[in-house]
């Protein structure tokens, strides 16, 4: 394919086609809509869907203080990539908010480091009242807030050291977007823009 989306050439074009492919009925096809969110590309070929802000409806309120009101974020060295054989929707309702399947599937990772979710291995500790919320859009999208819980599953030692620095956050935030909001930075998220755009917040894991 050209910088501009036409089909230029195709492998074995007059062997295995004979010569007879049309190339301007091949080339790639336009994204009808594509926004940037806080740097992050989003594109959708249905002209007729909503806007992306439309889209993530109630869930950039409690985007927003990580990827607008923050500063910003930085994606740092190169990506891992690995196939699972799988549903694609189980990872998709994995982060969007089965909360479930953390104690089971995770439990000897939450019991090494000792980390804020280590009672939570195994499922032998049933989550308090008022841990977190739960958050779904109508299209699909949903995320999981653990209060006060930015460290996530990192290590022990490094646990002070990661909550006195988001205290720090927490407070500039407030004064910019109010208590309530800026005590979302200082938590941890599991979130799944629909269909594949999955990311956890404290623990830095971003996956598309």
């Amino acid at each position: 394919y050209g910088n501009t989306g036409e089909l230029q050439a195709v492998p074995f074009d007059k062997e295995v086609y004979g010569g007879l492919l049309d190339k301007c009925k091949n080339s790639l096809h336009e994204v009808a809509k594509v926004e940037n969110y806080n740097g992050f590309i989003y594109g959708c070929f249905d002209e007729n869907s909503p806007s992306f802000s439309d889209y993530l409806g109630d869930l950039k309120w409690f985007l927003d203080p990580y990827f607008e009101h923050s500063g910003g974020l930085e994606l740092i060295g190169p990506p891992a990539r690995c196939l699972i054989r799988a549903n694609w929707k189980c990872p998709a309702e994995n982060f969007v908010g089965d909360a479930y399947h953390v104690g089971w599937t995770h439990a000897s990772a939450l019991r090494t480091g000792e980390s804020v979710f280590t009672p939570l291995a195994g499922n032998s500790t049933p989550p308090t009242e008022g841990l977190g919320l739960q958050v779904t859009s109508k299209f699909g999208s949903g995320l999981g807030v653990l209060w006060d819980a930015y460290a996530g599953i990192h290590d022990s030692s490094l646990i002070n050291d990661m909550m006195q620095w988001a205290t720090i956050k927490e407070q500039q935030l407030a004064e910019k977007i109010g208590a309530d909001r800026a005590r979302i930075y200082r938590s941890h998220l599991n979130t799944t823009i629909f269909p594949n755009n999955s990311f956890l917040t404290g623990s830095g894991v971003f996956k598309t």
